[in-house]
């Protein structure tokens, strides 16, 4: 048996304190003389002897109390196996941090970058070495589960080679990310760990130009570990000077409007921009002043030349990387919106009166909008891309088969109830009327007054841009007249609005890949407010932007940003600024290896020219390069230490580690809570001796 706090075994003495009690004897007092005995000869009183002990008993119960109390508190324990292993050297780790956003690409700083880390190969002790980069994310290169290896010529070369294989990218810097995700590796890492000390004993050794722009925000959402230490070593470029381009906007005539930062180290405060046509071609360039540590926004002239020019250029920053923006106009598209109603030129008593001014052309698109009346030649569907179809008549076989063919290619249907024929429509559209049990009824409600909406879901697309407090209120738009719906089970639907008797306002059917969205009420002044109401062209747009091929897509982005593609049956390819092609599967909507700044091109496998164009610029905030203040990560919680101190220095000794064993084994026996048991039934078995003995030698007394 061994003891955690040995010290308070000194506490043992106690154990003669009892032995001393039982040996004292008190003199009799108040002793009183009477006359008659003074002739008496005196003799005093008869006592026992004071090193006779009566009652062994008691005694033997007392001592042996004091003695289990004194032992519960010096923690006794029993020794195991697990002890040995306890009694060794605890291993540390290293944690190599690397930077690898693209302000590293700074004149010699990946140089001075791989230099730091090899030394930190060289110099580290232990044999456990891991190898992290970092940019937006954290990429493990080695990670901490294949750094247990022993330390040999091997392994150091390896090491070696796996630095070698490493350049810094065009992404932007989020220190944040990087420290929070490796300090909850290690933290799951420290679980497993018996001895509790795995923080401890772990150096992470980060290399990075800790510029300005890092990104930080993720530690303040974070508890840094108290144990847990960063080393930093701060690179410094040769040359401070830095200044950067930001694209702010491009309008249609492509006059882009753009941001000139400058470093608050910089020395530099004079630049010119200018479009660069061809390699080191420039044309119309403008002189900008921008004083260090503030930036300038500057409109530059329109470019009237009908190829798009490829890229603006800074000139007069030494620092090469982040003095282009590259740029792409956004393409107009055409939007065709076909309206299955009556045809009524300038007659407000028309739905089409109303619905062909909510799709009004702009700068961002061109509308098509064709009428299809009861007379009107049929439409060609194979023919023209149709963007949205409107219903508010009752349709034709030949056009509800038409309408059918569209649904099943994935468009967008609004069909409108006017009247009872109109259900007929609907019934063929949601159920092809093969099932007459499954048939969708409607009733004339009888409304007294007016009906409102309510029960709106604001989570759906049609109703997301009311969710603001200040466009949410419907109460002034009000129906005179609508349809009472009655849906079976057999027709999957969702409501999207009800009206205040409950009765179904707006409801989405999804027919194969396309939606079909029914409004049972209509949009004249004759029917309800709501053609007339600030909702209607809003709402009308929002069902035209449900459609994925009707929405404006972007051409421009910034590194690491996820594009959005288009959905194509055939095989695309995507070619990249360095000419390499990155072929996608038919139904991959998302592009997420926006890694290079340039102009990449969407292509089809078998169509020629390329459908689609971007471009891709690099994040702004890789261009404030200045120092980033040390105190701003440590108000956030992380520990640095100094860059010249020794990682020996920070590691415990060896007896922590066993002692920490110790505690964990003393505390996992816990034999101190029975020894304070025993010596409770003890103390309390020696109170009811101690009170029998008494009661007994007082009866004899009195006998």
């Amino acid at each position: 048996m061994s003891f955690l706090t040995p010290l308070y075994l000194v506490g043992i003495i106690a154990v003669g304190l009892p032995i001393l009690l039982h040996l004292v004897r008190h003199q009799p007092k108040n002793v009183f003389y009477f006359s008659s005995l003074r002739f008496l000869e005196h003799k005093p009183p008869q006592t026992n002897r004071k090193n006779k002990i009566e009652h062994w008993l008691l005694l033997s119960l007392r001592a042996l109390a004091v003695i289990l109390l004194v032992t519960a508190f010096a923690r006794p324990y029993f020794k195991n196996q697990d002890l040995k292993l306890a009694s060794t050297q605890p291993q540390s780790q290293t944690i190599l941090l690397i930077d690898t956003s693209a302000s590293m690409q700074r004149d010699s700083l990946w140089e001075k970058a791989l230099t730091q880390a090899n030394e930190i190969i060289k110099d580290t002790t232990p044999n456990q070495i891991a190898v992290y980069t970092f940019d937006t994310q954290l990429t493990a290169i080695k990670p901490l589960r294949q750094s247990q290896e022993t330390r040999s010529a091997s392994s150091l070369e390896r090491n070696q080679n796996l630095l070698e294989e490493l350049t810094p990218g065009w992404k932007a810097t989020d220190l944040g990310t990087a420290l929070t995700e490796l300090a909850a590796l290690l933290q799951e890492q420290a679980v497993s760990d018996p001895t509790g000390s795995i923080l401890r004993h772990t150096n992470i050794e980060l290399i990075t130009d800790f510029q300005a722009g890092s990104r930080t925000e993720s530690l303040s959402e974070f508890s840094w570990p108290e144990e847990l230490s960063v080393r930093l070593h701060q690179l410094e470029a040769d040359n401070l000077d830095n200044a950067g381009l930001q694209l702010l906007s491009l309008d249609d005539e492509s006059q882009p409007t753009i941001r000139i930062v400058n470093a608050a180290d910089s020395q530099q405060e004079k630049f010119t921009i200018a479009y660069e046509v061809q390699p080191a071609k420039l044309e119309k360039s403008q002189q900008v002043y921008v004083p260090r540590g503030q930036s300038r926004v500057v409109r530059m002239a329109a470019w009237q030349q009908p190829v798009p020019v490829p890229r603006i250029v800074l000139s007069g920053d030494q620092q090469n990387f982040d003095n282009h923006i590259y740029l792409q106009p956004p393409v107009r598209p055409n939007l065709t919106i076909v309206h299955y109603g009556t045809p009524a030129e300038n007659s407000i008593e028309s739905a089409n009166y109303f619905a062909r001014r909510a799709f009004p052309s702009t700068s961002q698109r061109d509308i098509d909008f064709q009428t299809i009346g009861p007379d009107s030649p049929p439409l060609l569907l194979s023919a023209t891309e149709i963007h949205l179809m409107l219903i508010s008549r009752r349709l034709a076989p030949d056009e509800t088969e038409q309408v059918q063919r569209y649904l099943e290619q994935g468009g967008v249907v609004l069909l409108t109830l006017h009247d009872d024929q109109s259900t007929d429509s609907l019934n063929q559209l949601a159920t092809h009327n093969t099932d007459t049990t499954a048939l969708i009824e409607t009733v004339s409600p009888e409304i007294n007054g007016y009906a409102l909406l309510t029960d709106i879901n604001f989570e759906h697309s049609l109703f997301q841009i009311f969710q603001a407090p200040e466009f949410s209120d419907f109460t002034r738009l009000k129906f005179w007249n609508y349809r009472g719906l009655k849906l079976p089970e057999q027709i999957p639907h969702r409501v999207l609005a009800r009206f205040d008797h409950q009765a179904p306002a707006i409801l989405e059917i999804t027919r194969n890949k396309g939606k079909l969205l029914v409004m049972s009420f209509g949009w004249t002044p004759q029917e309800s407010q709501f053609a007339l109401s600030t909702k209607f062209v809003p709402m009308l747009n929002a069902i035209l932007t449900l459609n994925d091929r009707a929405q404006n897509t972007p051409a421009q982005f910034t590194i690491g940003q996820k594009v959005k593609l288009p959905v194509d049956q055939q095989t695309r390819l995507i070619s990249t600024p360095d000419r390499s092609q990155i072929k996608l599967a038919s139904d991959q909507q998302d592009f997420t290896e926006t890694i290079l700044p340039g102009l990449y091109q969407v292509e089809s496998g078998t169509q020629l020219p390329p459908t689609r164009q971007f471009a891709v610029n690099l994040d702004i905030s890789e261009s404030q390069t200045e120092p980033l203040a040390r105190e701003k990560l440590e108000a956030l919680g992380v520990h640095f230490t100094d860059s010249g101190l020794k990682t020996e220095e920070n590691t415990s000794p060896a007896e922590l580690q066993r002692q920490a064993q110790l505690r964990e084994l003393e505390q996992k026996q816990q034999l101190w809570r029975w020894l304070i048991i025993v010596a409770l039934a003890l103390l309390g078995l020696e109170t009811v001796l101690a009170r029998w003995l008494t009661g007994k030698s007082s009866a004899t007394g009195k006998a």
